[in-house]
């Protein structure tokens, strides 16, 4: 009996998570228009309710994310908690958390999105985590908002929406000031309620430490006209090296935030790096092979193929 029970749960499918690591794919995944801008969104609910996909499986995004749920039915999950009959709510969630929704289309309310990157180019020194540390709760919760204070929120919500349509000038230090008070406001509610004393961030606030550099160093190391003798950029020890990590620290890191891998972070990019080569430049593959530090072309050539399915030549032809 054991055995059989053994079997079957080894023969299980495996529910892959989606990951949107753009906000560009986060949009298509999600069926709304693309974004304005690479590191910001704002968006009314109602404006996506026309296209947006009313039941999303689970999924992981690499976004900060505030919203302000007026009304509407179903809900949107974030770990274990979510928005189902929780009246106006704002609720939150922070890169790499596990989200799924089964929503009516007739929500009401905003929501922005943000990357770290837009947070530290508009004007902060220090990473949103240091300055806004709840934001890492694993199981984030909706809070309650009363109707004065969804009159409030309303109004900074729509705020950011206007100078995100304007173009004007100072339009992104505007948002980012914008952003700070929708911030404030939100931890303000966070830290009054008695739930906020059961979740300890410390862990989880090194991990995407460790997360963003090595993604980081990922990006720098595949600069061009670099030079590697024995360690190369394709190789997870390389990172750790780096980092001062042992490799199997890297690892475990970037597998209980990303479900994948270190080797996948590094393979996802190379291969980015390569289809963008093939379909916008006129190198050889060769030239590309060296480009992307691989020791020879045939080792390129067999990578591409495994990662992409089919040859680098076939790829550009297609």
């Amino acid at each position: 009996m054991i055995g059989w029970l053994l079997k079957q749960l080894t023969n299980r499918p495996v529910t892959k998570v989606k990951h949107f690591s753009t906000l560009q794919e986060y949009c298509r995944g999600i069926n709304i228009a693309p974004p304005r801008n690479a590191h910001f969104d704002i968006r009314s609910f109602e404006e996506n309710m026309k296209t947006v996909r009313p039941k999303m499986e689970p999924f992981k995004h690499e976004f900060y994310a505030i919203a302000l749920k007026l009304e509407g039915g179903g809900f949107t999950t974030t770990g274990s908690y979510n928005t189902k009959d929780t009246g106006v709510t704002i609720f939150f969630n922070s890169p790499y958390q596990i989200i799924h929704w089964n929503i009516a289309p007739d929500w009401k309310g905003y929501y922005i999105m943000f990357t770290e990157d837009f947070y530290r180019r508009a004007g902060s020194q220090k990473r949103i985590t240091e300055q806004y540390p709840f934001l890492l709760s694993d199981n984030t919760f909706p809070l309650s908002v009363a109707p004065d204070q969804a009159e409030l929120f309303y109004k900074t919500f729509a705020d950011i929406y206007f100078e995100h349509q304007s173009r004007l000038p100072h339009q992104e230090d505007i948002i980012f000031h914008y952003v700070n008070i929708l911030l404030l406001k939100t931890a303000r509610l966070y830290y009054k309620h008695p739930k906020s004393e059961n979740y300890t961030t410390e862990q989880r606030d090194s991990d995407l430490t460790i997360v963003s550099r090595f993604k980081t160093l990922i990006e720098t190391s595949f600069y061009p006209h670099q030079v590697y003798k024995q360690l190369t950029p394709h190789q997870v020890q390389f990172y750790a090296e780096k980092m001062n990590l042992h490799p199997n620290h890297l690892n475990a890191v970037v597998k209980r935030i990303t479900d994948s891998p270190a080797s996948k972070l590094i393979q996802q990019h190379v291969l980015s790096l390569a289809k963008s080569k093939l379909q916008s430049t006129d190198a050889s593959v060769k030239e590309i092979a060296y480009g992307l530090y691989f020791s020879y072309p045939n080792h390129f050539s067999t990578f591409f193929k495994k990662q992409a399915g089919m040859t680098p030549a076939a790829f550009r032809k297609q």
